[in-house]
């Protein structure tokens, strides 16, 4: 396995322990509108993570950008993680953009982090697809970053119950859109058939969760 397929593969872990958590130890979905919380995906994160993490709207315009993430470490020592959202993004952009955010907390590595965003934008453009042989560490976080937080926001377990009700034309991609609080984008990434087996098949090559119990720490 390269090393980029073992970033992916180990990125998608995190995700099942996330999702494990997600599950056992939160109120999970809000059932209402079957939409994943993004509330309890932060709450988990952080617990995974073993830091606190800042999320704020803030009312700036931005080409590039619909949220992005602040670190760096205090005078008094401390790891300081905030998550600003831009305020004037469509809700499904919102919870999508900080979840991507929150991913980055999860999965990235010293070397992944480019301090300079221009510098993470420009090798975007040079080199806009993931495990090619000479992306670069900041770039390849950028759209390991997307994916796992489509699996996280839109998990298989949604994805499996709209692309069925897909096939029965008893529902389209706007209103899975609207009810799952997904932009359309990534709705219709998700109930792609061969993105949506791809993803399956990382799923289950995945080791088990064996994690401790958080009880006593929620």
């Amino acid at each position: 396995m390269t090393d980029k397929a073992l970033k992916l593969v180990n990125a998608f872990y995190a995700a099942k322990r996330v999702n494990h958590y997600y599950h056992m130890h939160t109120s999970g979905d809000e059932l209402v509108n079957q939409r994943v919380s993004v509330e309890n995906i932060h709450k988990i994160i952080e617990l995974l993570t073993d830091l606190v993490i800042e999320k704020d709207e803030v009312d700036v315009e931005s080409e590039f950008h619909r949220a992005f993430v602040e670190r760096y470490v205090d005078q008094a020592g401390n790891k300081v993680n905030k998550i600003h959202v831009i305020k004037s993004e469509a809700s499904w952009w919102k919870r999508f953009a900080c979840v991507k955010e929150l991913c980055h907390i999860l999965v990235d590595t010293e070397e992944d982090f480019q301090p300079d965003p221009c510098v993470t934008i420009g090798n975007m453009k040079e080199t806009p697809h993931f495990m090619e042989e000479h992306t670069s560490p900041e770039a390849d976080s950028e759209y390991l970053a997307e994916v796992i937080a489509m699996e996280l926001i839109y998990p298989l377990e949604h994805r499996r119950e709209d692309i069925m009700m897909l096939e029965q034309a008893s529902t389209t991609i706007e209103a899975i859109s609207e009810r799952r609080d997904v932009p359309r984008k990534y709705v219709s990434l998700g109930v792609t058939n061969g993105h949506f087996e791809t993803c399956v098949k990382i799923w289950k090559s995945l080791k088990a969760v064996e994690p401790p119990n958080l009880d006593e720490l929620l």
